[in-house]
């Protein structure tokens, strides 16, 4: 069964180039499509998230837990807008419903990106952009986390460069937002998942119709 998956993957992986200028602006357009959504949940996340870490220990470890669904969430109602999709406020909580995958995505990416930044930083920073599109695969192929995860970085790889490039604007992106005494990420960090969304569905093309 891994065998056949793996090859059912080779298979899927998609020839693209990055086009960043159009997916700035394409996720411009979505993210003010419900912009008032897209910031009120995040702040919602960040809170939980702000008040999960101040508790050493449990606190931080279920941050691991709730962290990835949250933002799961807004990539939801961004894959339903651009899908034409009527969206629910219920629907940035939607991202619950994969918690297992997400968890899993978020725990073994993390120890293999820690890992690769040891190494020379290099194979680390492979790693991030290689997992860049992990979560969509999940939500919208309904794939395991690591198929999802093998899928992202073999079609990530095919354009390595292009897509670091474009990691890295986004990164400045959500950088500016952060000097803006931090509350500058509440836009900047949901329009950058925009971005990605609709950078996702330039490559890989969004399938489902339901989340």
């Amino acid at each position: 069964m891994p065998n056949e998956t793996l090859i059912r993957l080779e298979d899927a992986i998609p020839d693209y180039h990055i086009r960043t200028g159009y997916y700035l602006k394409a996720g411009w357009e979505l993210f003010k499509q419900n912009a008032v959504g897209f910031i009120g949940f995040s702040v919602v996340a960040f809170i939980v998230i702000l008040a999960l870490n101040k508790f050493p220990g449990l606190g931080q470890a279920l941050t691991y837990v709730v962290g990835p669904p949250l933002w799961a969430g807004l990539l939801i109602v961004a894959m339903k807008l651009l899908r034409q999709q009527p969206t629910e406020v219920n629907d940035f909580t939607k991202g619950f419903a994969y918690l297992l995958p997400l968890l899993l995505y978020s725990v073994v990416s993390s120890i293999f990106i820690s890992v690769g930044l040891l190494l020379l930083i290099l194979p680390g920073l492979y790693l991030i952009a290689g997992y860049a599109f992990t979560t969509w695969l999940i939500i919208d192929r309904r794939l395991d986390f690591w198929p999802a995860m093998e899928l992202s970085r073999k079609t990530v790889h095919r354009r390595f460069f292009e897509v670091l490039g474009f990691l890295l604007v986004l990164c400045l992106i959500n950088l500016g937002g952060l000097l803006l005494l931090g509350l500058g990420l509440l836009v900047t960090f949901p329009y950058t998942l925009c971005v990605l969304t609709v950078a996702y569905q330039d490559i890989f093309g969004i399938r489902s119709n339901s989340f």
